[in-house]
């Protein structure tokens, strides 16, 4: 399944904080080094985010939390099958105006990943 989820309004990219560019730093975000093999750059929806972190970041205390409007991305964001579910893809260089980098995520001390106090109370991990 591929297309357009207008549903979600806000999708979130998990960055080593070595991959993403400081502030000013660089105009645009290729993804690291799995995005660029896979050719695109893997986001999540609020809900995906803790099986993302848990399945593929285990461990990890050196991530960041990006956020983007999903509307502003256009049609370089496309819905694919992945696994068990649909997840937004971005296609392309993706300019760096149009990422919020909400923080470091945190590791705790059972190994749970603690998401940015920047998140909305609408937004927050349940």
């Amino acid at each position: 399944m591929s297309g357009n989820r207008h549903d979600v309004e806000t999708v979130y990219h998990i960055a080593a904080a070595g991959d993403w560019p400081p502030a000013g730093a660089a105009t645009t975000y290729a993804g690291g080094p799995v995005c660029r093999r896979d050719g695109f750059i893997h986001f999540s929806t609020r809900d995906q985010l803790p099986a993302t972190l848990a399945r593929f970041f285990a461990g990890r205390d050196d991530l960041v939390l990006l956020a983007a409007d999903s509307a502003r991305l256009g049609v370089a964001l496309r819905w694919e099958a992945m696994g068990e579910g649909v997840f937004p893809h971005y296609y392309g260089t993706l300019p760096v105006a149009l990422v919020r980098d909400l923080g470091p995520i945190r590791l705790a001390a059972d190994g749970r990943h603690l998401l940015p106090h920047l998140l909305s109370a609408t937004e927050e991990m349940r």
